[in-house]
C-alpha cells in the first residue's frame, strides 16, 4: 500500500513548534543556512554511449538554496529546513536526475526529547537528513545537488563506551522524476511509500576507533513505486587508528546478503540471492605542518552474469562515493560496485584559508566477462577550496581521465576532462 508522505503538514507541525507561546527567556531560537551556486563543464563522458544519446560535451550551472530553523526548549527540539536545488544549461541532458533537482523541498522537519534517561540520550519523529560513519552507506550529501532524507523515529543513547543509534525509516522518494520537469526545474512534494522500509541500528565507540553499521533494507513494488525487490541485510565494521604520533590507517569491510531482482521492471519477477562485498583501507603518514599524504584502496564486487541465480554487485544503499570516487553530477564518478581502485590522495591546508587535494586512482573492474576488457583508466583529480573569509568560500576543481581499453568505446572513446567552480555563502 502507497503511503505519501506528509511534507507540508509535517512542515506546518514544526513551524508551529517554533512558533509556540513560550516564554522569550527560556526559548532558544537560530537559524543558519548557505546558498551555492557552480559551473560544471565535461569534455568526452566517461561512459561509452552514442551520438544520439548524449553530446561529446556538457554544462551545467546548478544553485542550492538551504535554510534552517531550529528552537529548543527545556528538552524539547524542533528542527525545520528547506533546501532549493535547481539547474541550467544543461537542455536534453539524459545524465540529468532528481539527484541534482529538487525545487523548494523541506528535507527536514523533526522532533526531539532529549536527556529521558541514564542510558537513553534522545528520540527524533520526523523527516531527516543523516550522516553514518563514512557515509559509504548513509550520508547527508556536500557535493552533490539534491539531498537524501528520511521519515520515521531514531532512538539514541549510550552503553559502555558506546553511541548506539537505532533508527526505522521511510525513504523519501524525490518528485518529479520525469525528464521534462525536471530540466525545467518543476515542483513536487517528496514522498515516502510504506512499501519501502530502512531500518537498523549504528554505533560508534566513543574513542572514535569503531564504527559498525546494521541495517535492513525490505521493498516491494506499488503502483506508485517501482523497485527491485531488495530485502537486503548489510553489515559494515570500520576500524581506524592512530600510530607512531603521525600515522593513521583506517579500514572498512562490508558485507551484504539477502534477495533482489535484476531491475526494477514490471516484468522482472525473478527473486535472485545476494551476495556481495565492498572495503576500503587507507594509511596515511603527516609528511609536513600542512600535507597530509596516503595511500588507498577501494574495491566491491562486481556481476560478470546476469542470468545466473546471484546477484554479486555490490549496493550501496544511500551512501555517497564523491570523496573516494572523484566528482559526481555532470563527471559522473564510477559507482561503488564492480570495481578494484588503488590511489594515492595528498591534502594541503596553507594559512587556515586555502586547502588542497590532489587525487589518483588506477581504476579497473572487479569481473568482467570472458574475452572482454577490464581495465578502465587513471584518473586524476585536483581540488582548490580558499576561505574567503568566515561566510564565504570558493572553490575549484576538475579530474582528468586518461581512459583504458573497457572504455573506449562508443561516440566519444577520447579521454574525458571535467573542471567546476563554486561559490558558497553560509550564514
Amino acid at each position: 500500500m502507497e503511503k505519501s508522505s506528509a511534507s507540508a503538514s509535517g512542515l506546518l507541525v514544526a513551524m508551529a513548534c517554533l512558533a509556540m507561546p513560550l516564554k522569550a527567556e527560556s526559548l532558544d531560537v537560530n537559524y543558519s543556512g548557505s546558498v551555492r551556486m557552480r559551473y560544471e563543464t565535461l569534455n568526452n563522458p566517461i561512459f561509452p554511449t552514442n551520438e544520439d544519446t548524449r553530446e561529446k560535451t556538457n554544462e551545467r550551472l546548478s544553485t542550492r538554496v538551504r535554510l534552517k530553523g531550529e528552537a529548543v526548549y527545556q528538552n524539547w527540539q524542533a528542527v525545520a529546513e528547506i533546501e532549493d536545488s535547481r539547474v541550467y544549461l544543461d537542455d536534453n541532458d539524459p545524465t540529468l536526475k532528481s539527484a541534482q533537482v529538487n525545487t523548494l523541498e523541506p528535507v527536514q522537519f523533526y522532533i526531539t526529547y532529549k536527556g529521558i534517561n541514564e542510558y537513553l540520550d534522545s528520540v527524533t519523529v520526523g523527516r531527516v537528513t543523516l550522516d553514518h560513519g563514512s557515509r559509504r552507506l548513509m550520508g547527508r550529501t556536500r557535493f552533490r545537488n539534491a539531498t537524501n532524507s528520511f521519515e520515521g523515529a531514531l532512538v539514541d543513547g549510550h552503553w559502555s563506551g558506546w553511541n548506539v543509534r537505532g533508527f526505522y525509516l521511510l525513504p523519501v522518494s524525490r518528485f518529479p522524476f520525469d525528464a521534462p520537469s525536471l530540466d525545467d526545474n518543476k515542483r513536487a512534494f517528496d514522498k515516502s511509500f510504506s512499501n519501502q522500509k530502512f531500518f537498523g541500528i549504528y554505533a560508534e565507540s566513543q574513542d572514535d576507533a569503531w564504527k559498525i553499521h546494521s541495517y535492513w533494507l525490505k521493498e516491494s513494488d506499488s503502483e506508485a513505486l517501482a523497485t527491485k525487490n531488495r530485502d537486503l541485510f548489510t553489515l559494515s565494521v570500520d576500524y581506524s587508528k592512530t600510530f607512531f604520533e603521525d600515522w593513521k590507517y583506517n579500514i572498512e569491510a562490508i558485507g551484504q546478503t539477502g534477495q533482489a531482482r535484476q531491475s526494477a521492471s514490471a516484468s522482472d519477477l525473478d527473486d535472485k540471492d545476494v551476495t556481495a562485498w565492498m572495503v576500503h583501507s587507507h594509511i596515511g603518514k603527516q609528511i609536513s605542518a600542512s600535507t597530509f599524504l596516503r595511500a588507498e584502496i577501494d574495491a566491491a564486487s562486481g556481476d560478470n552474469n546476469a542470468d545466473d541465480a546471484t546477484i554479486r554487485g555490490f549496493d550501496s544503499l544511500y551512501g555517497l562515493r564523491r570523496f573516494d570516487f572523484g566528482p559526481t553530477d555532470v563527471y559522473q564518478a564510477f559507482p561503488r560496485s564492480n570495481i578494484l581502485a588503488p590511489g594515492l590522495r595528498g591534502v594541503t591546508k596553507l594559512s587556515g584559508a586555502h586547502t588542497i587535494m590532489v587525487g589518483y586512482k588506477g581504476l579497473w573492474l572487479h569481473k568482467v566477462s570472458e574475452g572482454e576488457d577490464d581495465f578502465l583508466g587513471h584518473q586524476v583529480e585536483f581540488r582548490w577550496r580558499y576561505q574567503v573569509h568566515k561566510p564565504l568560500r570558493v572553490e575549484v576543481g576538475g579530474a582528468y581521465l586518461a581512459k583504458g581499453s573497457a572504455l573506449e568505446a562508443g561516440a566519444y572513446p577520447d579521454d574525458s576532462m571535467y573542471a567546476y567552480t563554486g561559490l558558497m555563502y553560509s550564514f
